[in-house]
């Protein structure tokens, strides 16, 4: 490698690592609070530990990094060369008898390897991940919220009850407990002043002290001093994996099976499963080429925009990646298409960024 290809290079990665972290922080970061949004409604905050935070953010983070790493990628080009520019650095190096063509070329070659590696990610670590994710929000917190954790003065679900503790003792202790359990009769209504949680035969009991009991039918309604019940456990939240969490063989052993599905049925649903699922083994193959695309763009305008000063070059790059999200937006037809069709179109954005690329480095000397 020549000496100037590891300068070039060598002066990318720092702000390129810098966009990442911070864009990843702010990205990760919304998305691991719809997550606990979703997890809330059954799991209180105070139920949660940093450790759980921190787990769901690095369960998201692979599901992101097909947008992280263009993007970060593009930036950190865009400003070494207009770096370079605008100290006379390419000047320099073309009055030396190197051309802007070659300088450009490793900063193509390492977005051809981001793109393979952004491609390695998505289809290994992120379905990885994403199993784990839906685990933990579906399975583990859920499975955290027996009585014993309820929190006081509000009202929970655990299992097929309803619990409403008006209070907590430190000796874990419960008062003005009140209970709703659903029966073939209707619902089933329990009160009472105390109440302890007791180990039987390897069992979590209630034992319910100084209340009374409200059943179906009312007329049959009775206090009692004690009464012991088998503790419920708490339900899994249903949350089926989807496509995010499929390698891409699986993704297109899955698009086969439904489409033959949908072709003996022509059931409506089926299509839609079947739409969403295309469309996702469109994204897995053209997310990471988005790497190469714009490493073919953001060299050439970086080094235009010695007079316009770095502002002008993170400008035109934020305007190339809404562009790149406008244009895939509008060839994501709601209509049910074909595989290739649709991997095709996906594609669309990356092949406009490679075109008008080739046609900026082919001018690129002029500058």
């Amino acid at each position: 490698m020549k000496l100037f290809d590891r300068y070039i290079l060598g002066k990318i990665w720092p702000p390129a690592l810098l966009a990442a972290l911070i864009i990843s922080f702010v990205v990760v970061g919304g998305s691991v609070r719809t997550e606990m949004r979703a997890i809330t409604d059954s799991v209180p905050v105070s139920q949660m530990a940093v450790l759980d935070i921190l787990r769901l953010g690095l369960y998201v983070l692979p599901t992101l990094w097909g947008y992280i790493f263009p993007i970060t990628f593009l930036m950190g080009v865009m400003y070494v060369f207009s770096r370079l520019a605008q100290s006379n650095e390419l000047t320099a190096l073309k009055a030396a008898g190197v051309s802007l063509k070659r300088i450009v070329m490793p900063v193509v070659i390492l977005g051809l390897l981001l793109s393979v590696a952004a491609f390695f990610i998505a289809d290994r670590m992120q379905p990885w991940a994403y199993e784990r994710l839906v685990r933990l929000i579906s399975q583990e917190l859920p499975m955290r919220m027996t009585l014993e954790s309820l929190p006081a003065g509000v009202m929970h679900e655990v299992g097929d009850w309803r619990v409403y503790i008006a209070e907590r003792t430190e000796e874990g202790e419960l008062h003005g407990i009140v209970i709703l359990q659903p029966s073939e009769e209707g619902a089933n209504a329990f009160y009472a002043d105390r109440a302890r949680l007791v180990m039987k035969k390897g069992v979590l009991h209630l034992e319910l002290q100084d209340g009374y009991f409200i059943p179906g039918d009312p007329r049959q309604h009775f206090m009692f001093k004690s009464l012991v019940k088998a503790a419920p456990m708490p339900k899994m939240l249903k949350r089926a994996l989807s496509g995010e969490g499929m390698t891409l063989a699986d993704l297109l052993s899955e698009e086969k099976r439904l489409s033959q599905r949908f072709d003996e049925t022509g059931a409506l649903p089926v299509g839609g499963e079947l739409r969403n699922l295309r469309r996702e083994v469109k994204n897995r193959l053209a997310f990471p080429l988005m790497c190469l695309a714009v490493s073919f763009v953001g060299a050439p305008i970086g080094a235009r925009s010695r007079k316009a000063g770095q502002s002008y070059a993170f400008s035109i790059g934020l305007g190339i990646i809404g562009a790149y999200f406008i244009l895939r937006k509008l060839v994501e037809l709601e209509a049910l298409l074909p595989l290739a069709l649709t991997v095709a179109l996906g594609q669309t954005p990356n092949l406009l960024l490679c075109l008008l690329g080739l046609t900026l480095l082919w001018r690129v000397d002029r500058v």
